[in-house]
């Protein structure tokens, strides 16, 4: 049971302490008895377009009211589309002054999605908006009912690789479709490889279709590093063409279940003093065995000062290398007369 008199008692509070526009709104929608006092009150502090809107939405008591209100603050055309996707009263008249208010692309896009009602008239008027890609893949994707229109326009605007990408990747209806327009462009190794990593379902052709058109080392680099389940079949192909020590580098750096694989790959082609370098410095578990085989192939003293300042563990086997080969021995001169 509702009781008056407390409600009666907390308003009074609550007007000597103070209170927001925000606190009137609630009050008006949630507390019936003070309704009409909090409406004036909220009038006479200073009534914005979102309390009206708020009001509008809520309070059918008042909806009138804070219509005509509204009417006269000449209101957004977002404050207009919410008004059509919210109140139904008062969609004809809000849909009227929405047209006249110059809405943008993204407001018209939005009644077509969500105010199926007045789907076919937003639908008109967004083709007579000159409406761009970006359009018509927002319908695509969130209007099953208006995709096969929507892919219609799209394909009348000559989309790009990456108009494609995002309905393959965001319209599982349309993916077939937008797949097979996908591959009619003049497709970069790049684009075919963001498919191979961002769409599962296509995971397999496209996969296929790249090495039919000639993946490089570059590509079979980053999906052995993110595509697991492709990563030894892309391993297959990449030891099979002969890898550059900077690419096996690549590999043992950010690939760890190849790691062992690469190094012995490395080794057996011949790995330089650079690769072995890099190996010391950057791949903990091989330091030990990439610097034996360092200092068998006769380091410079540059090469050495690199490993001083890197690798802290072997500063001073580095650095007696060095003075080793600051010696000048009996032998050079015996070599040299």
């Amino acid at each position: 049971m509702v009781d008056i008199n407390k409600i009666n008692k907390l308003w009074e509070q609550l007007k000597t302490q103070g209170v927001d526009n925000d606190t009137l709104c609630e009050l008006i929608k949630t507390v019936p008895p003070i309704r009409a006092e909090a409406f004036a009150l909220l009038k006479e502090k200073g009534i914005n377009n979102n309390n009206l809107r708020f009001i509008i939405e809520h309070v059918p008591e008042l909806q009138n009211e804070a219509w005509t209100m509204l009417k006269k603050n000449k209101p957004t055309a977002n404050e207009l589309k919410n008004i059509i996707e919210y109140v139904k009263p008062l969609r004809k008249e809000a849909w009227k002054l929405f047209l006249k208010a110059k809405p943008s692309h993204l407001e018209i896009r939005e009644v077509v999605r969500y105010v199926q009602e007045y789907r076919p008239l937003a639908w008109k008027q967004l083709l007579k908006a000159k409406p761009s890609t970006q359009d018509f893949l927002y319908v695509i994707r969130f209007v099953p009912k208006m995709q096969a229109a929507a892919w219609e326009e799209l394909l009348k605007k000559k989309p790009d690789v990456d108009d494609f990408m995002n309905l393959i990747k965001f319209a599982p209806e349309m993916r077939e479709k937008a797949w097979e327009e996908f591959k009619k462009v003049r497709l970069g190794n790049d684009m075919l490889r963001r498919v191979i990593i961002e769409v599962p379902e296509l995971r397999q052709e496209a996969w296929q279709y790249l090495l039919q058109k000639g993946a490089s080392n570059d590509d079979l680099c980053f999906i052995m590093k993110d595509i697991e389940e492709l990563r030894h079949e892309a391993w297959a192909e990449f030891y099979k063409r002969g890898a550059s020590g900077e690419d096996l580098r690549f590999v043992m750096k950010n690939i760890k279940p190849l790691r062992g694989e690469a190094w012995l790959k490395l080794t057996e082609e011949g790995a330089t003093n650079d690769d072995l370098c890099f190996v010391i410095k950057d791949i903990r578990s091989l330091r030990r065995e990439a610097w034996e085989r360092l200092r068998e192939q006769d380091p410079t003293k540059n090469e050495l000062e690199f490993v001083i300042k890197y690798v802290e563990e072997l500063q001073s086997e580095a650095q007696e290398l060095i003075n080793k080969k600051s010696k000048v021995t009996l032998e050079e001169f015996r070599k040299a007369t």
